[in-house]
């Protein structure tokens, strides 16, 4: 057993660093997806930049930052801007997914969201982005191909699903009634325990 004291390695703090920084970025990012969405609820149909601006106060001081993430967030695909229309900002479905992952609703209604699969092979990359979006949402993996989730926001999946266009491979099932019933009540007993 080495009994030398840990050392802090240039790598470690630079490591440290990045976490801090890609945590602090993907706050700021669900902010202003957040403050896109809020126009939205209100009916309002043409959200500009200047909107955005005159109502988010994440960022204090240089207004460049909120104009460098919004552009950053256009690349990344989460929002659509306009630039003819007096560069008016839509929410578009891979932002609206990422608002229902970060969101902390989880309520439930006693009903079961199943999901079965079959994606193929060719599309393996579509595959793993689809699980780990599912997961991020509140489904749990059943069965080999079973995944299920007790949450009202996992109604959510017909999104995914065309976001990512696997229609075709994806049956999505609501179920108030199942033989299944206590095993998936087991399998989310931490979750539903939390919420009584």
């Amino acid at each position: 057993m080495d009994d030398r004291p840990y050392s802090v390695t240039g790598t470690d703090i630079k490591n440290r660093k990045m976490a801090i920084d890609i945590e602090k970025t993907k706050k700021i990012v669900v902010t202003i997806l957040q403050e896109i969405s809020k126009f939205i609820d209100e009916g309002v149909e043409l959200i500009t930049f200047d909107d955005i601006r005159r109502n988010i106060d994440y960022i204090p001081g240089d207004p460049r930052r909120l104009s460098s993430n919004i552009w950053s967030m256009e690349r990344r695909g989460y929002i659509k801007i306009n630039r003819i229309l007096n560069n008016s900002i839509q929410l578009t479905n891979k932002g609206k997914i990422k608002l229902i992952e970060e969101s902390g609703n989880y309520a439930i209604d006693g009903k079961w969201r199943m999901l079965s699969f079959d994606i193929p092979e060719d599309f393996r990359k579509k595959r793993n982005q689809f699980r780990r979006s599912i997961k991020r949402i509140g489904y749990k993996q059943a069965q080999k191909s079973l995944w299920v989730s007790p949450f009202v926001k996992a109604d959510e999946i017909e999104l995914i699903i065309s976001e990512q266009d696997l229609g075709k491979f994806v049956a999505y099932l609501l179920v108030e009634k199942t033989d299944m019933d206590s095993y998936l009540k087991s399998l989310f007993k931490t979750e539903l325990s939390q919420k009584k």
